[in-house]
């Protein structure tokens, strides 16, 4: 039983002395418990990281060094990085549209009031060629066609081709000793005409005729006998005939004067003009029909 009338230093019955343990004490124990909870949790993390180390069991087993030991560091690798496929919010892409193609003008067609006419190709003449015998001839069938006719020219060496003539006027020379080397004869109304030349030879003293006689050459038409071509022997004289009628000339040999007129009947007759002697020849003549 108490006494009455305690002083400092007593003690009740509620908290006995020497039991009650001091705050230093509890704050320590209290970091101590916490510690201890937090390890396994540690040592759980770390175990699911990385795989559990061979070299532990060399270790004390049970020891806080093994249960704290730091985790391996894991091993990095350098990556360059890679683009982004999907444009960045501040790019616009913009579609690629195809250039326009370009307009193409047709020109308008041309209305049948603005066209020109086409006008038609002229036909080639059919007709002799101008200046030949059978050309002047045309014109004498025109106005008589029911007449007889003959057109003649003569190409004489040095001059060239004279001027168709017809019904007894003169072609050749007359007193210059110029020599006629080719003749073109047409008829009309005389059933055509044949012809044959006879030319100076050189080296020989006859004069040669030529290889044949032209074929027949309808009225109207154009006859040759010898030649217009550079160095052509001329003609000494000719022998011609029409298929009906007469035929008849006039000529003048070289160094000498006009002969008097000849006249033969249709073929198989024929009329010869000029002479055989090969350094001779007919300056001109006349013919009719």
């Amino acid at each position: 039983m108490a006494s009455p009338g305690g002083g400092a230093g007593t003690h009740t019955d509620e908290e006995p002395p020497g039991n009650r343990p001091k705050k230093p004490m509890l704050a320590a124990a209290a970091i101590v418990g916490a510690v201890l909870i937090s390890v396994p949790f540690l040592v759980a993390g770390q175990d699911d990281d990385r795989k559990p180390e061979k070299d532990q069991t060399q270790n004390a087993a049970g020891t806080v060094l093994d249960a704290q030991r730091p985790p391996a560091p894991e091993t990095y690798t350098s990556e360059s990085p890679k683009p982004s496929v999907k444009p960045s919010k501040m790019e616009t892409v913009k579609p690629s549209v195809p250039p326009a193609p370009k307009p193409v003008v047709v020109p308008p067609s041309p209305s049948p009031s603005t066209s020109k006419p086409v006008k038609p190709k002229k036909k080639a003449a059919t007709g002799p060629p101008p200046g030949t015998a059978a050309a002047a001839l045309a014109g004498l069938a025109k106005s008589d066609p029911q007449g007889r006719h003959i057109c003649y020219r003569a190409f004489v060496s040095g001059q060239g081709w004279q001027s168709a003539v017809c019904d007894g006027t003169m072609t050749g020379t007359s007193g210059q000793g110029k020599k006629i080397t080719a003749l073109n004869i047409a008829v009309w109304n005389v059933e055509g005409s044949s012809a044959n030349a006879l030319r100076h030879e050189g080296g020989s003293s006859s004069a040669k005729w030529a290889p044949s006689w032209t074929a027949v050459i309808g009225d109207g038409k154009n006859n040759y006998i010898g030649s217009s071509k550079p160095g052509a022997p001329f003609l000494t004289g000719f022998a011609m005939n029409v298929g009906k009628g007469n035929v008849c000339h006039t000529a003048k040999m070289q160094n000498g004067g006009w002969g008097q007129q000849l006249c033969k009947n249709g073929r198989p007759e024929y009329m010869f003009v000029g002479t055989t002697d090969n350094n001779n020849w007919f300056e001109a003549v006349k013919l009719t029909v």
